[in-house]
């Protein structure tokens, strides 16, 4: 049955000593992925003890950690051409699609489909990093964030846009091979993809007014600029992502198949 945002609001409005037998937020979103992507919970890990060499943003962003685990991820890409140069903004672009296609669905599951709101700051959230230098896992602190029961779908959603994305963004533009703006377009695509993927659970009247919000708001709800503004646009009667990721750039890589590219 779909989650409206008036059962979610309802649900919001009862008193915090209505709240307090529930489940502990780590196993209530435990259960949503189980029954609606299991395949989260290979990758997110939920109120567990942290491995030793995963990081939080304000580690593995560091410049020699950074770019470190980039050269890495360019070793993989490129052990089939070792002749061919390097571009760093495209290697860049698919490694951060690689944090955000892993982290980005669950998280907004997270906030979008539980009452309760997680705290998804980056100081909560460690990454394990695969062999080849890309993000493999994340292992979730599990707080809750109690002052923001009563916020809205549209208000859940910047939160994370704004305790989560924005400084991950940042902290990889920081470096200066890519401009975040190309972040933001792949981000873009992404979310509403996964939006698209909730619609039945979310219901069409929170959908609708979700997909408005994050595409065609120029501001967000606090009067700062939208960064996923007019990330995708409508082309030939339907929504189409701005621009190319870049990909195809990098040896063996096929362009998507949504590429805005023309065809070569």
């Amino acid at each position: 049955m779909a989650v409206s945002t008036r059962q979610i609001d309802k649900y919001h409005s009862q008193p915090p000593i209505f709240l307090q037998g529930n489940r502990p937020l780590g196993a209530a979103l435990h259960t949503l992925y189980q029954q609606h992507r299991a395949y989260f919970l290979d990758v997110v890990k939920l109120g567990e003890a942290a491995p030793a060499e995963s990081m939080t943003l304000a580690e593995w962003s560091r410049p020699e950690m950074f770019l470190s685990l980039v050269e890495r991820y360019g070793d993989e890409l490129y052990r089939n051409h070792p002749q061919h140069p390097r571009e760093a903004k495209p290697l860049q672009s698919l490694w951060a699609q690689w944090y955000c296609g892993l982290i980005v669905p669950p998280l907004m599951m997270a906030m979008l489909l539980e009452p309760r709101v997680l705290d998804c700051s980056v100081q909560h959230i460690h990454v394990q990093f695969h062999s080849t230098g890309r993000p493999a896992q994340f292992w979730i602190d599990i707080h809750e964030d109690g002052d923001a029961r009563s916020l809205t779908s549209r208000q859940r959603l910047e939160r994370l846009i704004q305790q989560h994305l924005i400084p991950v963004v940042k902290g990889i533009e920081q470096h200066g091979a890519i401009n975040g703006k190309l972040i933001w377009n792949n981000t873009g695509y992404l979310m509403h993809w996964f939006l698209g993927e909730i619609r039945t659970l979310l219901g069409e009247e929170t959908f609708a007014v979700l997909e408005q919000a994050l595409l065609f708001a120029p501001q967000l709800l606090d009067g700062s600029d939208n960064p996923l503004y007019r990330t995708m646009l409508l082309r030939e009667g339907e929504l189409q992502r701005r621009s190319c990721c870049q990909r195809y750039r990098v040896p063996d890589i096929e362009r998507c198949g949504n590429c805005t590219l023309k065809p070569v």
